[in-house]
């Protein structure tokens, strides 16, 4: 099949209009990587990840459209995804695919998608589509899309991250908009937070951690707002964190922990959700004291530290802390 043929092929199984503007996106992106196109005529694995790649980046660009200012008319259902996942695998060699690894992150990505999809930003089903492009390459070629070298053992946390830095950037935006729309409500949010700077949570951390008073108050004034809310949050619930500590470490009591977990949030969580939630208890004292001697430095190729963000997920889980985008969304 020749690779304009591929690409009629994808765009169909996709269910894309002939009218509609991704399909103009793609046809416009193609005349300009025609180039790549015949380059990669005897790699058939090279040609079907072209392809999606100019689907994905022609549909990345339609949320900047000036044509259709609705973006929720350009965003890929749930099974439009799961379709692309799969016209994308397809370009995956048959000696890769019998790889456990690889294997695991493709069924991954389609738990993701089927378990996870309404809760996606709009901006993450946006990207969505070169993301996985980029895992794909990687199986692939050992690299992304833009060169990036990634080991097989570390394509997962490649995935997530991609993830969290589109989520990150989200968020930036909003608050960005928050900051010029409502700054009166950014300065309400400033005077809580700065209330909790109190004999209280300096008697809890002391508690918790054994340190000096006038240390953790120095350590405190450092702290920024978002970090001084979720060690709060902790203190508040640092009861129930005990608890539950004391049910991951008695033998035989995690089906217990399950349990309890389970009822109280009055929902099921999955087994690695368990296994999150697990080790943030266990690690909660070291997680403040990180947070308070900033320890948690920054990966300088995604600008998260992926400890802190595994350990605030757990806590996430158990609403222990709050999720950063749920307070965004209620301000």
């Amino acid at each position: 099949m020749s690779p304009m043929k591929t690409l009629i092929y994808c765009l169909n199984i996709l269910r894309t209009e002939k009218d509609s503007q991704l399909y103009r996106n793609v046809l416009e992106r193609v005349q300009r990587v025609s180039l790549e196109f015949v380059n990669n005529r005897d790699n058939h694995s090279n040609e079907c990840i072209s392809v999606m790649k100019i689907i994905a980046y022609a549909y990345s660009s339609l949320k900047n459209s000036n044509n259709d200012n609705d973006t929720s008319s350009n965003i890929f259902s749930q099974s439009q995804l799961s379709d692309f996942l799969t016209l994308s695998a397809k370009s995956i060699e048959e000696k890769m695919m019998s790889s456990e690894i690889i294997n695991s992150i493709i069924f991954e990505i389609y738990r993701d998608i089927t378990e996870n999809y309404q809760e996606f930003t709009q901006s993450l089903k946006s990207n969505f589509p070169t993301i996985i492009v980029d895992v794909v390459s990687i199986i692939n070629q050992g690299m992304d899309t833009k060169g990036t070298k990634v080991s097989s053992i570390g394509i997962e946390k490649y995935y997530q991250s991609r993830k969290q830095q589109v989520t990150m950037a989200e968020e930036g935006e909003e608050k960005t908009a928050q900051t010029a729309t409502a700054p009166a409500a950014i300065c309400k949010d400033k005077i809580r937070l700065s209330s909790l700077n109190s004999k209280s949570l300096v008697e809890d951390l002391s508690q918790i951690t054994n340190r000096e008073r006038k240390e953790l108050e120095e350590s405190i004034a450092r702290l920024q707002d978002s970090d001084l809310k979720k060690i709060s949050e902790l203190c508040h619930n640092y009861s129930r964190l005990q608890h539950y500590s004391k049910l991951i470490t008695k033998e035989g009591s995690q089906e217990e922990f399950k349990n309890e977990i389970q009822r109280e949030l009055g929902r099921k969580l999955r087994s690695h959700q368990l296994g999150r939630a697990s080790n943030s208890i266990r690690r909660v004292r070291t997680y403040i004291e990180n947070i308070l001697d900033n320890k948690f430095i920054p990966d300088a190729s995604h600008g998260i530290n992926h400890v802190k963000h595994n350990l605030e997920y757990g806590y996430q889980l158990m609403n222990l802390i709050e999720r950063t985008r749920r307070r965004q969304r209620d301000q």
